[in-house]
């Protein structure tokens, strides 16, 4: 089904530890919440905002006797054939053969240890993650980022962020395998078949509409850019997820923008002020408002006024004067009349309320 020329059978998982890394293991990925007990689960499952398993209900979900909760999420990464087919029918059905040389040719052993960590508290869905590690690196082989590393360093990165804030299971692949329908030749039904309905929606959500749309390819930059901001407000409509998908995608772009040529940096960095800042401030990620913030204020303001002003005011101003371009997030929405008649800011705020459920409940995962 798939035209990838290689796979990575011989990838080799480091075991995922069952508590948090010990002295001398980076603890980045374990920032939000030193430990997770066994109600964590409840902060996987609310993330799909789907109901748990029968059993008494609770503010996690439905939680068994046991106190355990469980998820039912039946078009998700857990249900689908990467979770429930044998080595065997997944060679068959993702066309995955061995590939020379092992997973070290195709992902950096670093960025894999980091990957592992981050998702401990997946331990029990590891071989999902494995294999959408397996599809991501293969579609991405050969590829590489503007600094010449393998571009598969960015999804990786991108799923450890996600993971950072502690993501439910079709989240990390989904962030794993975002930019492979519109950059590889895997298509969404690849995504569907091999991973699920829920990965293949994010994974949508998550690709530029310019990439993925032949009509879009007669359009100027400017006009597919905003394309590609439309579709992803509309497709955020419908899950937050989407949302945070974008987010972590973005801060891992942010935080490699030096090797950008400088009107490229100026632009995306505007353009992180003007969209994906206040996105994260809508839904309430405050971690990733203010390193997106600081990060595009280093390539808005010369070194001089950083030392001068410090980078708060000039984070401060920088909002007000990209916003006032007439392209800001709130622009954007207001002036278009299918996504003011979606109420966007409506379903925003309900995310909002999402996300804020989703931190309260491993919260409470943590401290019992």
């Amino acid at each position: 089904m798939l035209s990838l020329s290689c796979a990575l059978l011989a990838f080799s998982p480091v075991a995922l530890p069952s508590t948090p890394p010990g002295p001398g293991v980076s603890t980045s990925a374990h920032a939000l919440h030193p430990l997770v007990l066994r109600r964590g689960t409840a902060a996987i499952c609310s993330a799909s905002g789907r109901s748990g398993a029968a059993g008494k209900d609770g503010p996690l979900g439905a939680v068994a006797e046991d106190g355990a909760v469980h998820c039912k999420i039946k078009d998700g990464a857990a249900y689908s054939a990467a979770a429930r087919a044998p080595t065997s029918e997944w060679l068959a059905l993702s066309n995955v053969g061995f590939c020379a040389g092992g997973c070290d040719r195709l992902v950096p052993a670093v960025q894999l240890r980091a990957l592992h960590h981050a998702t401990w508290y997946l331990q029990e869905h590891a071989m999902v993650i494995q294999r959408a590690v397996q599809v991501a690196s293969l579609a991405h082989d050969g590829q590489a980022r503007k600094n010449g590393e393998p571009f598969i360093i960015h999804p990786v990165e991108t799923a450890c962020i996600l993971a950072e804030l502690r993501m439910d299971l079709d989240t990390i692949v989904a962030g794993l395998l975002h930019d492979t329908v519109e950059d590889t030749e895997l298509t969404l039904a690849d995504v569907d078949t091999l991973f699920g309905p829920s990965v293949a929606a994010i994974v949508k959500g998550d690709s530029k509409q310019s990439k993925i749309c032949l009509n879009a390819a007669a359009l100027d930059k400017e006009a597919q850019r905003s394309l590609n901001h439309r579709c992803m407000l509309m497709a955020m409509g419908e899950d937050w997820r989407i949302v945070v998908v974008k987010l972590a995608d973005r801060l891992h772009n942010m935080r490699t923008l030096q090797h950008m040529p400088r009107h490229k940096q100026v632009r995306i960095a505007r353009e992180t002020i003007q969209i994906f800042v206040p996105l994260a401030r809508k839904l309430g990620v405050e971690t990733l408002e203010r390193e997106l913030l600081h990060l595009a204020v280093q390539y808005l303001f010369p070194k001089e006024l950083k030392g001068l002003f410090g980078f708060q005011l000039l984070g401060h101003w920088a909002r007000l004067q990209c916003w006032g371009f007439g392209q800001s997030l709130d622009d954007l929405i207001g002036r278009d009349q299918e996504l003011s008649e979606l109420d966007l800011h409506v379903k925003l705020n309900g995310h909002r309320q999402r996300w804020l459920r989703h931190v309260d409940q491993w919260a409470i995962a943590t401290s019992e």
